[in-house]
């Protein structure tokens, strides 16, 4: 096992740089051992694991501050352990291509950064100069947190999670961004529900970040199905987007296929009455060498 971390590390060794130092060090089968998994977070180990505790892992010699494992289970709600280190460090700070970060090493979903979405942080970053953004299930908010570091004229993040939005806060006051006087806004509720209310208004925004659990409850609906859901999902934003203007569509179920996914994008559209100018697919990062679970999708309307 370690020489096959080892060998993970030397293929991904480029990734490190002042700007960014978390990623994936290794992924599962893209690696050759499934159901293992590492996030490094500013020098801090997390491995993650299905079955039997990869013990192994300790006697690797790639120098780290910390070692955590996790035993993920379907809902990947178990807290991670500390194995070595100081098991009091809680939360810290990372850095991805200079942006940072607030992450949490102890608690079990996520650490508060999804680190297959580091190309789209920084597509998006470079396509908000100058527009309104919106970041549907924002959680921690680094979608609207990019955005507003490339000159977003204003982000607005919606999540069902109160203790998510703070969160986000502390992820832009981190980055100097003076919530007091800028205009950012953090919306508690339900995505379906805060859309129908700016059509209302007619709030439109020129990117909209539309990046879902594969199920999650929300208001009145109940529970949302990416499998089922998502046309419905991207005809309400597509009636908020400006002419020119363009939705990042993602979906990691692994129920739905890059072709299924497509065809619930075009349909969902469709129904908004809004023409697509372009839709390209983005590839996951680079160390995510394992399953292409992560469908993600660039969506320009005329």
């Amino acid at each position: 096992m370690n020489k096959q971390i080892n060998t993970a590390f030397i293929k991904r060794k480029g990734i490190l740089s002042k700007e960014t130092d978390s990623f994936r060090l290794f992924d599962g089968v893209g690696d050759g051992i499934a159901d293992l998994f590492i996030d490094v977070f500013a020098g801090h180990w997390l491995v993650s694991y299905l079955d039997e505790k990869p013990v192994d892992a300790i006697e690797c010699e790639l120098p780290r501050k910390s070692l955590w494992f996790k035993k993920l289970d379907k809902t990947e709600k178990e807290s991670a352990q500390c194995e070595e280190g100081d098991p009091a460090i809680g939360r810290i700070k990372i850095k991805e291509n200079n942006v940072k970060y607030l992450v949490d090493l102890e608690i079990g979903y996520s650490q508060g950064i999804f680190l297959d979405q580091r190309d789209n942080r920084l597509e998006v970053r470079a396509r908000s100069s100058g527009i309104r953004v919106l970041n549907c299930f924002s959680y921690t908010c680094a979608f609207s947190l990019v955005a507003a570091l490339g000159s977003a004229v204003s982000t607005t993040s919606i999540d069902l999670s109160n203790s998510y939005l703070q969160w986000g806060k502390r992820n832009f006051q981190l980055n100097g961004i003076d919530l007091d006087h800028d205009d950012h806004y953090f919306c508690r509720g339900d995505v379906f529900e805060w859309l129908r209310q700016f059509r209302k208004k007619d709030r439109m925004f020129g990117g909209i970040i539309l990046d879902p659990p594969s199920f999650s409850r929300v208001g009145r609906r109940g529970v949302f199905s990416a499998e089922k859901d998502y046309s419905s999902l991207v005809s309400e934003a597509a009636h908020l987007i400006e002419q020119g203007g363009w939705i990042l569509a993602s979906c990691n179920h692994r129920g739905v296929s890059s072709e299924k996914f497509v065809n619930a994008l075009t349909i969902g559209i469709d129904n908004a009455r809004r023409n697509i100018k372009t839709i390209d697919r983005k590839p996951m990062a680079s160390d995510f060498s394992g399953e292409e679970y992560l469908k993600s999708f660039w969506i320009e309307i005329e």
